[in-house]
């Protein structure tokens, strides 16, 4: 056995010193090294079970050889993790000691932008968020011209509270500091760029109130704001910054013949500044040759900025990542980010429907490769270090978001400053003045602000205005005609998240306008004729309270988008559909029931939708149109739809914690005939149907299994409510053929509401459960039969547990469990053989468990389940409860609560039941004493 790759390696580990070269060297090799291992041992396997040979001493020796080798390589890397962090970590602890201490009420953390401010704090909340358990966490980032009255609204958003709409600053001030004193709290003020008088805003600090946080690239805010303690960060080393740009261009690399010293001098450029290195880095991914390194040092040096000021040092950095995209598209979407209030955070979904709004792509092509082009746009400009992912911790999950640094954003800004006005979020009450209006602009962004009307007499000439977003601006009622009077050219009117009640007529003739946006405008009654409007691609009326259909719709014969959806539409009037022959996406879910398509036909005449959903006016409608994606499936019909039958069916609210994953096929059917023998129409079924809801049948079921043509699904949610009859969800059966429960391996969310004749999630049959013999393979390993990871159970009152010990690795998959008000429910997992309680049970993934209101509980299992992977534990109303045996993990010492993704971070329990939960055994190898730190009674 060939041993030279291990000597080499151990080499690597024997001679190692620090360097991050030389890790980078290590891990390459490494990787070889497991490659090779995975080909011996498919080879060994191989030979063993086809030629029945053994295989020799010496390849098990190799083996093990091999593992040490890995579990040497694996400490070494985590060492140089933790020398990495050396830094960084010392100002961590430094911050939080001085929290702990009673005469620090202010800390102050100030330097340069770009070099890791807002990055140190970010790990200071979250911590502060897994280890708090009295008081909470607040974050506000204050911006540029963040007046008093914006800064105090941002704080009481944080305690989700609305301060008086006045003028008034005492008065606001006074209901804030009334707010703040409830609890103790730990406020942290990111990015200030003036000194506040805590006093003025409604802060009062006390070692038993409120400590504050703040960030600054000035030292005088810190000292002007009188800090306790101020905390200086500095630029990196020249040996850290080496080592970050190496790092973070990913792949283990080795310099060729030169290049080394040319990519130094690269690194050099950065100044110390680590968004700048991974900026600049990043771009560099992949580039080997000296000539690439060498032309992106003489582009780093030509990208200057005029000014020798730190601010214009920082930029012409920046500057170097946007103009390598290469590439218009890219870096028009870039500049458009610019369009946002400062340390916007924005979700993926809501980004990718804003560039394709604003018409930053051609339509040429279809919805999906539109979407798929932009989601490759934002994935670009990701890895590009221009646009970052952030994570939001909540109370029981996180959740992702996207926004562009403010120091990208500044320096956007000073890109495009002659033809954009960019004055978002900055609390404006009025419009900017007329002046400010110049004949160059061809973008304005004045959202989220708080302008209240647009009166007569403000007209501005703007005749290169492409696009104008007054989104978020939740008090606007009223715009007068003349405002939008003199923009011929206007492509893009975003009024979305506005108090409107009537648009202007001058909306008639923007000839031009291709976008307009309305969107949750819930006062809104009034559009004005369209028929002039031949342009318009995109018309969103969602969530807004129109009733009837704006009149010239029927003339908008270039619409490619047309959302209705949940808005007080009440009709379609007949002969509409068929004269918009563009439309790509209809979305006629209106919250007013009455709104349903009366003849399919119509909507089979839309040749080129991609998306649809709407009501059908009765069962025949509904079928029609199936037989029409049947008809058409994979050949040219719809791609994503949601079809409901009958009008009167009324969804019901997804959860705010665990939503069911984004589904692209549909159907929901209420009060209607499902089963089979009673001589009515039944619904047809849509082949690869994801998301099924069923409510209300006029007949029961006795399993999911009896759901007609379920074979042909592929469903991933399921949601049932109010059916009769049905005892189980799934029976199980060792006669039944494996691919009878093959529909059942896509299943990922279930959501079960007041089965009233619910025993168990999954029962086996009579014959089953009385054979001396376990049930076959296929149904005993869990995570085969089926991919369930969430499961909602509400009011189903029969339910004495949702399944046996024998079938919960069934549940294999399982990462989310939430049971509610079943008040027969006695014990979760009900143990079959009592005098086996030894052995344990495993629930590998499950993340959350939520126990709410269960009157008759009192135990989730008698047997101890390993809970590996728990973070969150809910116990609330389960009085009865007196036992838990649930093995969690806890992090090891020395480290942090929450520290890790598979540990335990939060046990909640309600605020009045202390003294229950102090009586609760917890029967498990973990003392109960440690799980102190992590109970949260709210």
């Amino acid at each position: 056995m060939d041993l030279s790759m291990i000597l080499g390696i151990a080499q690597l580990i024997k001679d190692y010193t620090g360097l991050e070269q030389k890790t980078q060297t290590l891990l390459h090799e490494l990787e070889k090294l497991t490659r090779k291992e995975d080909d011996v041992v498919s080879q060994v396997k191989n030979e063993e079970s086809k030629l029945g040979r053994k295989r020799k001493r010496d390849v098990d020796d190799w083996l093990e050889q091999v593992e040490r080798t890995k579990a040497k390589a694996s400490c070494l890397e985590r060492e140089v993790a933790a020398r990495r962090w050396d830094a960084f970590q010392k100002h961590l602890s430094k911050v939080l000691s001085r929290l702990r201490d009673d005469k620090v009420l202010k800390i102050g953390i100030f330097g340069m932008g770009g070099v890791g401010k807002t990055t140190l704090v970010t790990h200071i909340h979250n911590h502060l968020l897994k280890e708090t358990t009295n008081g909470k966490v607040l974050w506000v980032t204050v911006s540029q011209e963040c007046s008093i009255h914006m800064l105090q609204d941002k704080i009481a958003k944080c305690l989700d509270r609305t301060l008086s709409n006045v003028d008034d600053q005492i008065q606001r001030a006074a209901e804030l500091s009334h707010y703040l004193k409830r609890e103790r709290h730990v406020l942290i003020l990111d990015d200030l760029w003036c000194s506040y008088s805590l006093e003025d805003v409604g802060i009062q600090l006390g070692f038993d109130r409120c400590k504050l946080i703040l960030t600054s690239r000035s030292l005088n805010v810190c000292k002007q704001m009188l800090c306790d303690e101020v905390i200086r960060l500095e630029p990196l080393p020249a040996d850290e910054a080496w080592n970050l740009f190496v790092r973070n261009l990913k792949h283990p690399i080795v310099f060729y013949p030169g290049v080394e010293s040319v990519a130094r001098s690269v690194a050099d450029e950065c100044g110390g500044l680590p968004l700048g290195i991974m900026v600049i880095s990043g771009s560099m991914r992949g580039m080997t040759d000296i000539e690439e390194w060498r032309n992106a040092l003489y582009e780093l040096r030509e990208a200057r900025f005029s000014g020798d000021c730190m601010e214009e040092k920082v930029f012409r950095i920046l500057k170097f990542s946007y103009t390598r995209l290469n590439d218009p598209t890219l870096q028009q979407c870039f500049l458009h980010l610019a369009l946002y209030p400062e340390d916007h955070r924005i979700s993926r979904e809501n980004l990718i429907r804003d560039f394709l709004m604003v018409g930053l792509l051609s339509d040429s092509k279809s919805w999906e490769e539109e979407y798929d082009m932009v989601y490759t746009i934002i994935n670009k400009l990701v890895n590009a270090c221009l646009l970052e992912r952030i994570q939001i911790s909540h109370a029981y999950y996180e959740r992702d978001y996207l926004k562009i640094h403010d120091l990208f954003r500044d320096m956007a800004i000073s890109m495009v400053r002659s033809q954009f006005m960019i004055k978002a979020g900055l609390g404006l009450r009025e419009l900017p003045a007329e002046e400010e209006w110049r004949e160059g602009l061809e973008r304005v962004s004045l959202m989220h602000n708080w302008i209240k009307e647009i009166p007569a007499g403000i007209s501005p000439s703007c005749p290169r205005l492409l696009v104008l977003l007054m989104n978020n601006n939740y008090f606007l009622k009223e715009i007068h005609y003349s405002f939008l009077s003199r923009m011929p050219a206007l492509q893009v009117l975003n009024l979305s998240y506005t108090g409107i009640e009537t648009l202007p007529s001058s909306i008639s003739d923007l000839h031009n306008l291709s976008a307009l946006l309305l969107h949750k405008c819930e006062k809104l009654r009034y559009v004005p004729s369209l028929v002039k409007l031949k342009a318009l691609r995109t018309l969103d009326l969602s969530w807004s309270a129109i009733k009837k259909a704006p009149a010239g719709l029927e003339g908008l014969v270039n619409l490619r988008t047309f959302d209705a959806g949940y808005s007080k539409l009440k009709e379609m009037p007949n002969g509409i559909l068929p004269k918009l022959s563009h439309l790509k996406h209809l979305d006629l879910k209106s919250a007013d029931k009455s709104l349903a398509v009366k003849n399919a036909r119509e909507l089979i005449s839309l040749k080129r939708l991609e998306k649809v959903r709407c009501r059908f006016k009765d069962i025949r409608e509904y079928n029609a149109y199936v037989e029409y994606l049947k008809l058409r499936d994979g050949d040219g019909g719809p791609k994503q739809w949601e079809l409901i039958m009958p009008i009167i069916y009324k969804e019901e609210n997804a959860s705010r914690v665990f939503g069911p994953p984004i589904c692209s096929k549909t159907v929901r059917l209420g009060a209607c005939h499902i089963k089979e023998g009673g001589g009515e129409e039944l619904p047809l079924f849509p082949k690869g149907i994801e998301c099924l809801s069923i409510k209300d049948p006029f007949d029961g079921m006795r399993s999911l299994m009896d759901i007609p043509s379920i074979a042909d699904c592929k469903l991933r949610v399921c949601g049932l409510k109010r059916i009769p009859g049905m005892e189980h969800l799934v029976l199980l059966s060792s006669s039944s053929p494996a691919d009878y429960y093959a529909p059942l391996q896509s299943l990922e969310y279930l959501k079960l509401d007041a089965l009233d004749d619910l025993r168990a999630l999954v029962e086996a049959a009579a014959a089953a459960a009385a054979a001396a013999g376990p049930l076959p393979g296929w149904i005993s390993e869990g995570e085969g039969f089926w991919g369930l990871k969430t499961v909602y159970i509400y009011k189903c009152c029969k339910m004495k547990n949702l399944l046996t010990d024998t079938l919960l690795s069934l549940l294999a998959n399982l990462e989310n469990l939430h049971i509610q008000e079943c008040e027969a429910m006695e014990e979760v997992i009900a143990v079959t053989k009592a005098d086996d309680l030894t052995s344990t049970l495993s629930l590998p993934k499950l993340r959350t468990l939520c126990l709410r209101d269960l009157k008759a509980l009192k135990s989730i299992c008698t047997k101890t389940i390993m809970c590996n992977s728990l973070q969150y534990v809910t116990l609330q109303q389960c009085k009865k409860l007196e036992r838990i045996a649930l093995h969690v993990g806890l992090p090891h010492d020395g480290e942090l609560p929450g520290g890790k993704d598979n540990c335990l971070r939060a046990i909640h329990v309600g605020k009045d039941e202390k003294e229950w939960w102090e009586s609760v055994n917890w029967d498990s190898p973990v003392d109960k004493s440690l799980l102190r730190p992590y109970v949260r009674y709210r």
